[in-house]
């Protein structure tokens, strides 16, 4: 029997922080149309990334280091506020591999794993600002307006760069 491990193990945080940086670059470009007086739509392809690497990539011990790597750099970069993505973001990647060990590989599971993630995210990242007082919008709005958005627009990116990503993951893999 084959065991498989990963080759140019580097390159899984550099797939990260593409997709980090493709994150604000999206909301830079698209921002006429994305944050509005109506909704706002946040970009998470850091957060498919994660996901997929969970699913694709069982073997990988280090991955929620790079889910605490990747949440303190969020925090540092865009926040300002120590603690919301460094918390945030690796509890939800322990849920993703929680749910993972009962759910098939297949692509409508991981979409709902990803969706799940994508709500569990925005829901605490939202209920850390209303506890300290930055955001006051109640949760219907909440809801509405940047959730259900949100949501939207990564499964959009879902739809078309799973198998993209699937096979950049999957080449990281090599056999014993």
């Amino acid at each position: 029997m084959a065991t498989t491990h990963l080759k140019n193990r580097y390159l899984l945080p550099i797939y990260i922080m593409v997709a980090f940086y493709l994150d604000g670059s999206i909301s830079l470009l698209g921002q006429t149309w994305l944050y509005t007086p109506d909704y706002t739509i946040i970009s998470r392809l850091f957060m498919l990334v994660l996901v997929l690497a969970a699913f694709i990539l069982p073997e990988e011990t280090r991955l929620p280091w790079y889910a605490i790597g990747i949440g303190l750099i969020y925090d540092l970069y865009y926040t300002g506020m120590l603690g919301m993505y460094t918390f945030a973001v690796p509890l939800i990647m322990y849920v993703v591999r929680y749910l993972k060990q009962y759910l098939p590989d297949s692509p409508f599971f991981i979409a709902l794993v990803y969706l799940i993630s994508l709500t569990l995210l925005e829901t605490v990242i939202y209920l850390f600002n209303r506890m300290a007082g930055i955001v006051t919008t109640i949760p219907v709005d909440f809801i509405s307006n940047v959730l259900a958005p949100t949501i939207a627009l990564n499964l959009v990116f879902f739809i078309f760069l799973y198998l993209p990503i699937k096979y950049l993951l999957l080449k990281l893999k090599s056999e014993r």
